[in-house]
This record gives structure tokens, sequence and C-alpha cells, in this order.
């Protein structure tokens, strides 16, 4: 069992940095979890970040963490947690080395993954022709042949955001039954194809996309594709603590990142539906600085009540 520490941070991407940037830099200790799984790791260049537009994400944590070792509060350990028990003030934190680390406070940075089909040829070109968000990658292909894959309504909503890079956007529904009248006017006015059939396939060479197979066997060409995919939590750990959550999964946070359980905080993407980089850090940011405020209040108040 290590020492106590103020914050254990699960999660070491933009949120989980910038949190325990903060804190380092508020003389408050933190270990930060990590197991070096980030949701854009397949991506080469990561935009939207003012300053670092274009960077490459891992080279976004690399730098991210050779900056913290000027803060010897803060420590990391590359690992799993695995389970999280305790109540405020005395966390304990189990990892898959073995390893526990007991905290006062605990931030879940985890962020959430793309639970995307299973759809032939789809590692090969995911992150660099394959996407989910048109404010990273739309720029990229803008004026190509863009599909988008997803389920009725999804598909056609996407359609309509990724119209303003391209006028050549085509929907693949895999069903249409969800679609509302304002759905099929808004296809039959900007005369964007649909296709039906589920798709089977991502084809091409030299990573570079070329078309895309269906299950009827038709076949559509295009650039790249943009997948409505549903998104998942990374760790169980939401649930082990009782967090609640809203009804889209997104962990439920005040407006400092307070989760509904005493001394637990969480930022990043498994917080919002808007899921942006430099957005995960501003949050991250944002709850580092409620737990450092909160952990204050409690020494105020120990001093207080010391000397009546």
């Amino acid at each position: 069992m290590q020492d106590l520490y103020e914050a254990a941070i699960v999660g070491g991407g933009a949120a989980g940095l910038s949190a325990a940037l903060v804190l380092g830099r508020s003389c408050r200790s933190a270990i930060v979890c990590d197991d070096g799984r980030p949701r854009n790791a397949v991506a080469d260049r990561m935009h939207g970040f003012l300053s670092r537009d274009g960077t490459p994400p891992a080279d976004l944590l690399r730098i991210g963490r050779e900056q913290l070792r000027e803060y010897p509060a803060v420590e990391f350990a590359q690992t799993r947690v695995d389970a999280i028990a305790g109540e405020c003030g005395a966390f304990v934190i189990e990892t898959s080395g073995g390893v526990s680390y007991r905290a006062r406070r605990v931030l879940l940075a985890t962020g959430v993954y793309d639970a995307l089909p299973e759809v032939e040829g789809l590692r090969e070109f995911w992150g660099r022709c394959a996407f989910v968000c048109p404010y990273c990658d739309g720029w990229e292909v803008r004026d190509k042949r863009i599909a988008v894959v997803g389920k009725g309504a999804k598909a056609v909503e996407l359609a309509q955001e990724l119209r303003q890079w391209s006028d050549y956007v085509i929907a693949c529904m895999e069903g249409d039954d969800a679609l509302n009248a304002e759905h099929r006017a808004w296809l039959a006015a900007t005369g964007t194809k649909t296709i039906i059939p589920a798709l089977r396939g991502l084809h091409g060479g030299d990573g570079c996309l070329r078309y895309l197979e269906f299950q009827d066997g038709s076949t559509e060409a295009c650039d790249a594709v943009f997948f409505s995919a549903p998104l998942r939590p990374r760790y169980p750990l939401v649930d082990m603590l009782g967090c609640r959550v809203h009804d889209d999964g997104k962990i439920e946070i005040d407006e400092r990142g307070r989760t509904t359980v005493p001394g637990v905080y969480a930022a990043g993407d498994a917080v919002t539906s808007v899921h942006q980089v430099v957005l995960a850090a501003s949050s991250g940011v944002c709850a580092a600085m409620a737990i450092n405020e909160d952990r204050l209040k409690e020494e105020v108040r120990q001093v207080v009540s010391g000397i009546s």
C-alpha cells in the first residue's frame, strides 16, 4: 500500500494530465494511473487545439508528461485500475499490477471508446480515411466523396453536418424506419443518395479508401467514411463507485466536475457529448481546481476547530 495521496487520477489523457498539472502546481500530491490506451491513438494529427493544431496526439501527451516532471508531487503509474473502494478522504485504488494506492480524492478521466461495427477493412483505414468526428477530420476530406454510416436518423443527421465540408455525401442508413418527415424532406431537397443495406467492408490500397461494399453485394466509391457509433465508458469504475449517469451514459457532474459521490470527480469525454482534446483539457483543469478548493475548505475547518 502506497502513501496517502491527495488525489488519484485515473486516466492520463488530456483531462488527466491537465488535472495533474493544476494539482502539482498547487502543491497537492497526485498519482496518475494510465494504461496507455487513448481514444485518439490511431490518429495521425489532432485538430482544434489552439497552438497545437496538427500535433500528433502522442506528442501532446509526451510533452505533458515531460512538463509534469517539474512537479515532484505528481507521480505516474503505467497500469490499469481494476477497482476503487472506500469513501471521501480514504479511497483505495487497486491496479492490475497488484499495487494499491490510497487517496483522499478520485478523479475519473478514463474517457470513452467508440463501439464500432464489425466491418471488413475498418482497422486498416481507421483514423486515416474512417472517422467519427467532422470537427476533427472534416477539413482534411473537404470536397471529397464522403459516406456516413449509422442507424437511420443518426446517419442523416451526420450527413447534414458533413454537407458543410462536401456536396458529395452518401447516407448509409441500414434501414430508414427512424426517419421523420424533416429527414426525408432534407434528403429529397439535397439529392443526397441513400443506401439501405448494411455495410460489409471498406476497400482500397496504400492507405487510401476506394469504395464501400454492402451486404447485398453493391459497392459505392468514396474517399472517406464517418461512423455514427455509440460511445461506451472505458472502465466499469463509474458503476463500481455508484456515480449517477445520465440517460445517454455521461457521468453526471456539477459545474466543477463533482460527481454525485462525495470525493469523486470526473472530467474529459465521459462527462460531455462534445469531444475535443482542448475541452477535455479544460474540464480536467476545472475538476482539479475543485479538488484543491474542497481540500482547502477541509483544512481550514480543521485549523478552526483546533483553535476553538
